[in-house]
């Protein structure tokens, strides 16, 4: 088994420890052979803290791409994905994401027949709940009933939000629209034939996109529930919320632009569903800030008298 890891980092500091160390115990964690080989590919987007230096402490196991400017997820990932070879299984995935210890053994047994293109882990949240990482393509009733959605929080069991929500590990691998970029698992020789991430997408959505190009060539994508990571999500987002807001709707346009549309008339509402949707977005990520500026200003108060 020649398996290669590709991940993206921007200011993941600490949370890369946690993900080299799962690398490591689920590759310790292997029925070994002779012939495998794990590389393991760290994309370092420029960031501004001390995550290179974090990564470079962790060579040889880890190998440092560390770039001067930060291109986006999408472009990262490319870049490691250059570095792959044929005959390997590569999994793309992102830094604050931890492989459970039988990761490794359980992709060994695994098959890839050629109308495969890729994989996707059951995702656990640090909460242990499991995330929805297997999805229906992009629809106006993702608006309503997506992952995020008020109503796929009120009625998470209800027929319209289960069209759109996939993952149910219980009911075993099934084959689904899309999967998560968070951890998606595929050979090498799928990475080449569907080809790489679209660039355009600075971040979010370049994996519905690529698993739309999938399925474009008569390929599958499945949820493999027995593959098992761990997600701690939003580890670099969490430093630009609003920027990240922006991108996730820009993006979202992008995907309706490429693979959504119908007309004009179509085109118009969802731009102004998503303007406004990110306009909500944003003023309810500013009025978090403001209300935790102030609660760190009164804890300080409450300190100094």
């Amino acid at each position: 088994m020649r398996v290669r890891i590709i991940a993206v980092t921007y200011r993941a500091g600490a949370v890369v420890a946690a993900w080299v160390d799962s690398l490591e115990a689920a590759w310790a964690a292997r029925a070994r052979a002779d012939d495998d080989r794990l590389t393991v590919i760290a994309v370092d987007n420029a960031s501004p803290d001390d995550t290179p230096l974090l990564l470079r402490a962790r060579s040889p196991f880890v190998t440092l791409l560390a770039q001067p400017h930060n291109h986006g997820f999408a472009a990262g990932c490319n870049l490691g994905l250059q570095t792959a070879e044929p005959g390997e299984i590569v999994v793309v995935m992102n830094p604050d994401v931890q492989l459970c210890s039988d990761f490794f053994a359980v992709l060994a047994g695994l098959d890839w027949p050629p109308e495969l293109a890729a994989r996707g882990p059951r995702v656990v949240g640090r909460d242990g709940a499991i995330e929805q990482s297997a999805r229906a393509f992009p629809s106006p009733a993702t608006g309503l009933f997506g992952r995020t959605s008020l109503l796929a929080r009120l009625l998470p069991d209800s027929a319209p939000v289960r069209r759109q929500l996939l993952a149910r590990p219980a009911d075993g691998p099934s084959d689904v629209d899309w999967i998560s970029g968070a951890c998606m698992v595929a050979p090498y020789e799928r990475w080449t034939s569907v080809g790489p991430f679209d660039e355009a997408y600075f971040m979010y959505w370049e994996d519905a996109d690529w698993c739309r190009r999938a399925h474009d060539r008569g390929l599958r994508i499945r949820y493999e529930p027995s593959l098992c990571v761990r997600h701690r999500q939003g580890s670099s987002a969490r430093y630009r919320p609003v920027a990240t807001v922006v991108a996730f709707h820009r993006s979202a346009w992008r995907y309706h632009r490429r693979h959504g549309r119908r007309g004009i008339a179509h085109d118009a509402i969802a731009a102004v569903g998503l303007l406004l949707r990110a306009t909500f977005k944003v003023a309810l990520t500013l009025a978090r800030r403001r209300r935790d500026d102030d609660g760190a200003r009164s804890r300080t108060r409450s300190r100094r008298s």
